[in-house]
């Protein structure tokens, strides 16, 4: 009999460790790397462990595009970003033009190498719209830890973008737009995730993988959905998001 399964659309395993109490249940993930060192620490990952490499708004060096070329061209990653655009800070906000020109990059890899997107945003979503013309050649457009309105995730797809919305702790956190958008948005386009060992809530030192667990138990209960049925529809949209040819 299948198992049920837990899926993270967002984590960065090469800074914490697999979930040790899920035994009971299928694990998945899109584990995000950086660095080649990162992506090193998980080439021998176990099956159901999904890489995707970018190069974050937070740091925008172009210095390992040609690596991240070559791992997609390769097929060694599975997705590529985390990518996009962060203006929540002044230091951040004066890297504009490089993470232009970093996202750029990004979309014609991810088009060319038919491959998803994983977008990292802040403060940033007229930006995003400017690029509605790339985003649309996309295979698939995850919106990691999505921050923006209801009327904006509707705004994507109502474009032709093949968006999904995923949600992490902040749903936890009670955070009203991540509430209304994870209750209300259309449920094959929802994804769940930790960002772990990130987003951690007040006094909290870190995100465990297993926190997992909580993300869905919260997120069902704003749907009012069986819990195997729940849990079986986030995989058919990790699995169409990530995995689809």
């Amino acid at each position: 009999m299948k198992k049920n399964c837990f899926c993270d659309a967002h984590i960065h395993l090469s800074h914490c460790s697999l979930p040790v109490n899920l035994t009971d249940y299928e694990y998945m993930c899109c584990s995000s790397c950086f660095t080649r060192e990162e992506f090193i620490t998980l080439e021998n990952r176990p099956s159901g462990i999904l890489l995707s490499y970018g190069i974050h708004p937070q740091n925008p060096d172009m210095k390992e595009a040609e690596y991240l070329e070559t791992l997609a061209r390769e097929k060694k990653i599975h997705a590529v970003g985390e990518c996009g655009y962060d203006l929540f800070t002044q230091d951040f906000r004066s890297k504009l033009d490089e993470q232009e020109r970093a996202f750029d990059f990004q979309l014609e890899c991810a088009h060319t190498y038919s491959l998803p997107l994983v977008i990292h945003s802040r403060k940033a979503a007229d930006l995003l719209f400017k690029k509605i013309r790339e985003l649309k050649k996309i295979k698939a457009v995850v919106f990691h830890s999505y921050g923006g309105t209801m009327t904006e995730a509707l705004s994507f797809l109502k474009k032709g973008v093949n968006a999904y919305f995923s949600f992490g702790k902040p749903l936890l956190n009670g955070k009203k737009s991540a509430l209304e958008c994870a209750s209300k948005i259309d449920i094959t386009r929802l994804l769940l995730e930790t960002d772990a060992p990130y987003q951690t809530l007040k006094d909290e030192t870190q995100t465990y993988p297993e926190q997992i667990i909580d993300v869905y138990k919260k997120a069902c209960e704003l749907r009012e959905v069986p819990e195997e049925d729940f849990m079986n529809q986030i995989r058919d949209n990790f699995t169409r998001a990530f995995l689809s040819q």
